[in-house]
């Protein structure tokens, strides 16, 4: 028998005249494709985490672009947000309404396999609820939009996932973790020095106290949704979300208003689609597919672009004046709603 030789360069090992070296070869080669194939999965699953993380940098442009829409257009606060949904309900429509003939498909090509998971019945009311709360929470947003600067408006608004802390008190969501207790107080400072910019002449406190009403309203948003998200898809509940609006807003219009406001020229329109397709289809539509690639304690800091975005927006658009205020209040009000987020989503997963 031939002299073989068999390197095992894991545990240093050399074997020489080795009836068994065969056995050797396959072992260090299973080692050597181990090691080759974990480099690459490695690396597969970094190349595949870029483009959600770059898809929700978009979403957040798009979203920080919305309140320029806003002031671009032209109508009241209560139009803009009704154009928004209007717009943009038949596309929610469209798009469940081919879901749906698509899942049927599916369904009629298994017949032999019986359905375990049939949905529950639809919590019609809850729906309804949700469509409520984002109607008025989309007016109040946009009566601070244009009240004050774009900047603190956005920023207040991002205090939503505080009131889902304090509806942790009642029983009505999660109970706030001790992290949301220590991030308090920086959020609350963070908005005093927001409001300290508005006193100054950037701003408006009243519109201020606007964007924290709107925030209100999508932190119960927010605990409704999490209800629905039980038996319902995002699809199913932004399309009922969506259309409700639109019903609440236009009847809100007419009988306050005499009217439903429209633009008077061909800007203020085109300003209202992109609020529609682009911040309201667009910014939404992408969150909802790349969390399902990217976790979420990473997603909502990403999404901390969003009022950045519209700070820089409003300053080189609407040539909004930032004083020294508004930096201290936007980064006591970012590490709060960030470090508050972050570790409840971390507890949950």
């Amino acid at each position: 028998m031939q002299n073989t030789a068999c390197l095992n360069e894991t545990s240093g090992c050399q074997n020489i005249n080795d009836p068994h070296g065969s056995a050797c070869d396959s072992v260090d080669m299973a080692e050597r494709q181990s090691a080759t194939a974990s480099l690459s999965t490695g690396a597969g699953a970094a190349r595949s985490m870029i483009w959600p993380v770059l898809g929700l940098l978009l979403a957040a442009s798009l979203m920080g672009i919305g309140p320029i829409f806003v002031r671009l257009s032209g109508v009241s606060a209560e139009a803009s947000a009704f154009w928004r949904a209007m717009l943009a309900a038949p596309v929610f429509l469209f798009a469940s309404q081919g879901l749906a003939i698509a899942g049927g498909k599916k369904r009629a090509s298994n017949m032999d396999v019986p359905n375990s998971t049939a949905r529950p019945a639809r919590k019609t009311g809850l729906l309804v609820l949700a469509g409520v709360l984002f109607a008025a929470d989309l007016m109040f947003a946009h009566l601070a939009i244009g009240m004050t600067t774009v900047a603190n408006a956005i920023l207040l608004n991002n205090l939503a996932p505080l009131f889902v802390g304090c509806f942790g008190l009642l029983g009505w969501a999660r109970r706030p973790s001790r992290r949301f207790w220590q991030g308090l107080p920086i959020a609350m400072l963070g908005a005093f020095c927001l409001f300290l910019a508005s006193s100054h002449g950037s701003g408006s406190m009243l519109g201020d106290a606007t964007a924290i009403v709107a925030a209100g309203f999508y932190g119960t948003y927010f605990v409704v949704i999490a209800k629905l998200r039980q038996d319902h898809s995002a699809l199913q509940i932004m399309l009922w979300s969506t259309i409700v609006t639109a019903i609440i807003l236009a009847l809100y219009m007419l009988v306050f208003d005499g009217g439903i406001g429209m633009p008077a020229v061909i800007g203020g329109w085109l300003a209202l689609c992109g609020l529609a397709f682009l911040t309201h289809i667009g910014g939404q539509g992408m969150v909802s597919v790349c969390f399902k690639r990217v976790d979420e304690a990473t997603g909502s800091i990403i999404l901390l672009w969003q009022p950045f975005m519209s700070a820089i927006l409003g300053a080189l658009v609407l040539g909004e004046v930032l004083n020294p205020w508004h930096a201290v209040g936007a980064a006591l009000v970012m590490v709060a709603v960030a470090y508050i987020t972050v570790r409840r989503r971390r507890r949950a997963g």
